[in-house]
């Protein structure tokens, strides 16, 4: 797993290393990250969001079938293999797919994810370019060992040697970087108290709990505000149980994650989670189902009228030449 981890986290090294010089700020650059990832994954957001608006358009003709062949009562299993027919028939007219979008946003995520954490775990070489041979010869110099972290598999070295690492004990082999690491470390020390570098522990309460509230409060926000949405658009599928708990479970996994890895993962996901809200809430004002329904029965309108309107040209002209 750790190869997965540091191959992922090069290109993200080198993004993060050019927003560093660009901003000259680790917190600052991890946001223009976040921006660009959250930027880079709208398209998909709006694809899922226009998508819901034609599931939500389809719902009463799903409804309908359904109807069809239930006449008020349990269906049978042939009953239900002909609701899937017609259903699956529907939808093919439709130019519509249930699982349209819905798994792009994790693809995307997942390596973004797994590349940033093998960044947090090697600022020193990553972010700041310094050669991990030298960074090796310093941690043999303080008497630190490679230790994995028990959860997440991943070699810890480099950020206990930044927690380590100070004027006094700068070891010769990163004597030159002295100025750059010493800036890196008190940039990962935020409010002077919330050290980035450490995980927060969930039998030892500390100053670090802060960010897995965070993370905890800005996800269940946003997990709240798109099933309210949900029960307004699709009633049918608001009421099914999972619905609720696949929704709200992702704030939960979220927080768990949080107590996996660095803080410095966990403010990423504050800055990913706070962009995702605000996502929804903009996209639910500029691409609700009602707007985009509308929008496509016009669009619908305009494209039948146009070939009507050809059609009629083409019959006159046929009878002209007639």
């Amino acid at each position: 797993m750790s190869g997965l981890y540091d191959a992922l986290s090069v290109p993200f090294g080198y993004v993060l290393h050019l927003f560093y010089i660009l901003f000259d700020n680790y917190l600052v650059s991890l946001f223009v990250l976040t921006l660009v990832v959250k930027l880079i994954m709208l398209p998909s957001s709006m694809s899922q969001q226009k998508n819901s608006a034609k599931q939500t358009r389809l719902q009463p003709k799903i409804n309908r079938i359904r109807q069809k062949y239930s006449n008020g009562g349990q269906p049978t299993r042939e009953m239900n293999m002909k609701i899937q027919e017609e259903t699956q028939a529907l939808y093919q007219r439709e130019g519509f797919s249930p699982m349209s979008g819905g798994c792009a946003p994790l693809l995307i995520q997942f390596p973004i994810m797994i590349g940033l954490y093998g960044v947090v775990y090697t600022p020193l070489s990553k972010v700041l370019r310094i050669s991990t041979d030298l960074v090796n010869q310093a941690a043999a110099a303080l008497n630190i060992t490679s230790a994995a972290n028990a959860n997440s598999g991943m070699n810890r070295i480099e950020i206990e040697l930044l927690s380590k690492l100070s004027a006094d004990n700068m070891p010769a082999s990163l004597a030159p970087y002295t100025e750059d690491i010493l800036k890196l470390k008190d940039q990962f020390m935020l409010f002077g108290k919330l050290d980035l570098t450490q995980i927060p522990q969930w039998k030892e309460p500390s100053v670090l709990w802060l960010i897995p509230a965070l993370v905890l409060i800005l996800g269940l926000v946003t997990s709240f505000i798109m099933y309210s949405k949900q029960k307004q658009t699709n009633p049918e599928m608001a009421k099914n149980p999972t619905m609720g708990c696949m929704t709200f479970m992702s704030p939960l996994m979220s927080v768990w994650f949080t107590f996996m890895f660095p803080a410095g993962v966990g403010v990423y996901w504050i800055m990913s989670s706070f962009f995702q809200l605000v996502q929804t809430i903009l996209l639910n004002y500029t691409h609700s189902p009602r707007k985009v329904i509308a929008r496509n029965m016009i669009d619908e309108t305009v494209e039948r009228r146009s070939r009507e309107a050809n059609i009629k040209k083409l019959k006159e002209f046929e009878d002209k030449n007639s």
